[in-house]
């Protein structure tokens, strides 16, 4: 008995050291958009863990915001297929395919490795304005179409799309401001710049817990824990819904071992009850769907993005 568990345990630390020899020597994240926001935290938290996990092993995060995305997402795409390089993809990832021409597809162009985390939106205002709730806002953005602003990560993102449903389904007139990440469309409403922002509510919460900045509604199907007094923009009379996902790929025709070995690390990752404090905190809700099952949910929710693209009027 004790020869048989002693060789299980070799076995194990065997296959942990052969998944660990298919990692490189220096794996780089990229990060398609600004620093600060919460692809950027998720990233730089995951990849301390796994070096930390992997002796003589380094990722680093490479921020390479612009077009929507599109930048970083091609600089993988175009990264030789050797593990070497991997990316930050969200819904954007599949936005963009809907209204542009691109390099690559992205059902075809990459090698899934995982669904990592879930993000609410919420919609805010400076927590020194005078509307209290979201039918006050409407209220003003009624009465002054044309005059007030609302910023978000954009053009092509989740929060776009957020911001598009938002206008058609309130049916109010308020000036779009993209930004290239949450950190500065976060900025820009504590410095006046714009009036209110739809965002992750990961980015916002210090802001909100400060008593800076406060939240009319989310555009989550339900109410989030954090914001138990928050209403949804259904509750609210207006019939729209979005989710933020954010997910790791690889550059397509990775090798199938190397591509093991990078979800082995970051699933291991988010298994690990540190980093699940950490989301818990960061209010990101872990969902560690990799491999086939992450290729499955890509499939259908790109499926899914034509219609919502073509109803909020989503346009390069």
């Amino acid at each position: 008995m004790k020869f048989r568990i002693a060789f299980a345990a070799l076995a194990l630390l065997a296959s942990s050291a052969a998944a660990q020899a298919q990692l490189q020597p220096l794996t780089k994240i990229v990060v398609p958009y600004a620093p600060g926001g919460s692809t950027d935290l998720l990233s730089r938290l995951l990849a301390d863990h796994i070096q930390r996990a992997n002796p003589g092993k380094q990722f680093i995060i490479e921020n390479r915001p612009g077009a929507g995305a599109v930048i970083g997402t091609e600089a993988v795409f175009r990264a030789p297929p050797d593990g070497a390089t991997i990316g930050v993809v969200a819904n954007s990832f599949l936005i963009n395919s809907k209204i542009k021409q691109l390099a690559y597809d992205p059902l075809t162009s990459f090698e899934p490795l995982c669904h990592l985390v879930d993000s609410p939106q919420v919609i805010v205002v400076n927590a020194k304005s005078p509307w209290k709730n979201l039918g006050e806002f409407l209220a003003e953005v009624r009465a002054n179409p044309g005059k007030h602003s609302i910023g978000s990560l954009g053009p092509a993102t989740t929060q776009h799309v957020a911001v598009a449903m938002f206008l058609k389904t309130a049916k109010i007139d308020l000036n779009y401001v993209p930004f290239t990440g949450g950190a500065p469309a976060t900025n820009a409403i504590l410095g006046g710049h714009v009036t209110s922002i739809i965002g992750n509510y990961s980015e916002i919460e210090p802001q909100i817990a400060a008593g800076e900045l406060r939240v009319l509604a989310t555009t989550n199907a339900t109410r989030i824990k954090p914001l138990p007094d928050v209403p949804t923009v259904r509750e609210l009379g207006l019939d729209f819904e979005v989710v933020a996902w954010f997910a790791l790929v690889a550059t397509g025709k990775t090798p199938a071992p190397v591509v093991a070995s990078l979800i082995d690390a970051f699933s291991a990752a988010m298994k690990n009850p540190d980093i699940l404090a950490r989301l818990d905190k960061l209010q990101l809700f872990p969902v560690n769907k990799c491999g086939a099952d992450f290729a499955a949910y890509l499939k259908a929710q790109d499926a899914a993005m034509g219609p919502i693209v073509r109803e909020a009027g989503i346009k390069e």
